[in-house]
């Protein structure tokens, strides 16, 4: 298996379980949530989109378990730094718990906190190694007509909220990761991908959709094929040689890379879920992510509005215990000390709040790319 450079769930397993305060949620029916004002236009967005947004991937510290108030000035943080977008995923089931009965409250809450700014949406029917289906679809594969359909009558539900406040849809997270272990699987993930597309774009023309991979897993040919009808490319990208045994790239190298990547790829709008780079010792340092920062600002300047969204992953880092709880989640039972050490110290800040040289690059390249 290959060394994961895990994507979190974070902005689900974390802003929203966090930031929800404790209610029995409530599930309702498609038709009952369509008309609730926070899938309406967001007033406070700007009227032209603009041409490159940025984002980072704002939670406050975790421990202690933030307050709604640190949400909400971890947001306005960001926002003094240049971001004008944010990345929101989460998983299918979260979103459907039962057949026909949705639950959108976190969902709800999330886009309360980013008012004012463009999104993008991740439903995770796979996540990294885990298919994320309600339960009593579990079983079925990606193609069957049932699956296809509870699918897009979940888009349905969330019709008005994709007309009206996406800008991004993605459709499975690190998806490449999950079929190269269930290869199988790859033509009827296919078959559903496109199918969720068209349905997806039916109700609102202008949703920029794909699935996200990893920037290793969009070069290799079956994984072109699975993106070949999607509007773009979707990745993830840390910087990293993969393998169990593979090490991170000098930061230096940041900009060449990021180009080469862009030119490897076909001329699809390219956008970065999520980037980052690990301050720990054993694989980086602080002073080298603050070269890695500086260097993905620069490849983003010369590609200019082929790269229309950039998710810098993240703001602060994970504390250990959460840490140990997202790399159960993913069945990771190898690596673990070299895997945490990589979770637990992309952040921009240290868990406790105090910020690394590479946040003061952030600010300074984030509010000039404004």
């Amino acid at each position: 298996m290959k060394w994961l450079f895990l994507t979190i769930v974070i902005f689900i397993s974390g802003y929203l379980i966090y930031f929800t305060t404790p209610h029995q949620a409530e599930s309702r029916l498609a038709s009952e949530w369509n008309s609730e004002s926070w899938q309406q236009p967001d007033g406070f967005l700007a009227k032209e989109i603009p041409s490159r947004l940025l984002a980072i991937t704002d939670l406050p510290p975790l421990d202690p378990v933030p307050r709604p108030e640190d949400f909400v000035a971890a947001v306005r943080k960001s926002t003094l730094a240049g971001c004008d977008a944010a990345v929101l995923t989460i998983s299918w089931p979260a979103l459907e718990p039962q057949q026909g009965q949705f639950t959108f409250d976190q969902l709800k809450e999330a886009l309360e906190l980013q008012k004012g700014r463009f999104l993008f949406l991740g439903i995770q029917v796979v996540n990294t190694t885990v298919k994320e289906f309600p339960f009593d679809l579990q079983e079925k594969p990606f193609d069957d007509p049932d699956v296809l359909k509870r699918f897009h009558l979940l888009l349905d539900a969330i019709a008005p909220l994709l007309k009206n406040r996406i800008r991004f849809l993605s459709i499975g997270n690190e998806t490449d990761v999950y079929l190269s272990i269930y290869p199988d699987e790859t033509e009827a993930y296919a078959t559903f991908l496109n199918a969720a597309r068209r349905h997806a774009k039916s109700i609102a023309p202008d949703l920029i959709v794909s699935t996200t991979v990893t920037e290793a897993g969009a070069l290799q040919s079956d994984i072109r094929e699975l993106v070949r009808h999607m509007d773009a490319h979707f990745l993830t990208y840390y910087h990293g040689q993969h393998g169990m045994k593979g090490t991170f790239k000098n930061p230096r190298s940041a900009t060449k890379d990021i180009l080469a990547i862009a030119t490897r790829l076909d001329d699809r709008p390219i956008v970065f879920q999520e980037i980052g780079f690990p301050a720990h010792e054993s694989l980086g340092s602080p002073e080298k992510q603050a070269i890695f920062v500086n260097g993905v600002f620069d490849a983003w300047a010369e590609l200019g509005s082929r790269v229309p969204m950039i998710n810098y992953f993240m703001m602060y880092d994970f504390p250990k215990t959460f840490v140990t709880e997202q790399l159960s989640y993913y069945g990771v039972s190898d690596e673990t000390e070299r895997l945490s050490n990589f979770v637990g110290s992309l952040g921009l800040h240290e868990s406790d709040g105090t910020p690394r040289a590479a946040w003061k690059v952030f600010v300074r390249r984030g509010t000039e790319a404004r």
